[in-house]
């Protein structure tokens, strides 16, 4: 696996889903950093790192289905890959008023998949996800396990 490849692929994934993120007012990067910090500028930056952070190494997460179960990685492969994301993205979501702090005393709980700003909310966090998905498939690039590769038994079967 093209760790270096995964990882930055995901980086500009997580930068992309940060800007889309904007236009609703569940910041996720404020969730984060509030875990470990005041709320503030501090807090958004430290949560904006660690959305950064965390987005890279999910796309680790790509690149080892690309690797391992597709043996190709394309913007539509990694869409796929994305429907997990976003299921397990937003069960996630719908567990932070649990977990955190702040929520939903200083911070509005986002819902699951966002549903606490309604439909807008979902659909923006499953475009959010498929658009991650197709940037970490495309820039995942050729896989370095190509099905072609695989050396083969006697009997037809992968050795």
């Amino acid at each position: 696996m093209n760790i270096r490849r995964a990882f930055l692929a995901g980086v500009l994934g997580g930068v992309v889903m940060a800007v889309l993120g904007k236009v609703v007012p569940v910041q996720l990067e404020t969730i984060l950093g509030t875990f470990f910090l005041p709320r503030g500028v501090g807090a958004w930056v430290l949560g904006l790192v660690l959305h950064l952070l965390i987005s890279g190494a999910i796309a680790l997460l790509y690149g080892l289905g690309f690797e391992r179960i597709t043996h190709r990685a394309t913007a539509g492969i990694g869409v796929v890959f994305s429907i997990l994301h976003v299921v397990i993205g937003g069960l996630a979501f719908g567990a932070l008023p649990a977990i955190h702090p702040l929520i939903p005393e200083q911070i509005r709980a986002p819902g699951a998949f966002m549903s606490s700003i309604g439909f807008g909310g979902v659909l923006l966090f499953v475009i959010e996800h498929i658009v991650y998905g197709a940037i970490v498939g495309q820039l995942y690039g050729r896989v370095r396990h190509p099905r072609e590769s695989m050396p083969v038994a006697p009997m037809g079967r992968p050795a």
